[in-house]
């Protein structure tokens, strides 16, 4: 299923403008229905942006209860892995330098 770019909200809001200029003003409808086209778009995409700063949550992205809600304990034991890997991989050039028997010719 291909998802679009217009939200089905919008599209009945705009339906519903439609009819309104058609019942007050016939005359205007060629023009309106212009108008209330390009208007979907980018009234989607307002309202798309509204819908997914609801769902964020109640913390702000940068604060303790925000941060204190993101990082669940699993998180925080891959990010200690993670780090433990990269000083594991920051040390072995180190190792290689420091290796007897080793020399720029043969390796």
């Amino acid at each position: 299923m291909r998802k679009t770019c217009i939200n089905g909200k919008v599209v009945g809001g705009l339906a519903l403008a439609g009819l309104v200029v058609f019942a007050v003003a016939p005359s205007l409808i060629g023009a309106a229905l212009a108008l209330l086209v390009l208007a979907a778009c980018p009234l989607s995409m307002v309202v798309m942006m509204r819908t997914m700063q609801g769902r964020r949550g109640q913390g702000a992205p940068g604060s303790a209860a925000g941060a204190a809600e993101c990082d669940g304990e699993g998180q925080a034991a891959e990010r200690a892995q993670l780090r433990a890997e990269v000083d594991q991989l920051r040390a072995a050039p180190a190792q290689d330098r420091d290796a007897p028997g080793r020399s720029a010719a043969t390796g």
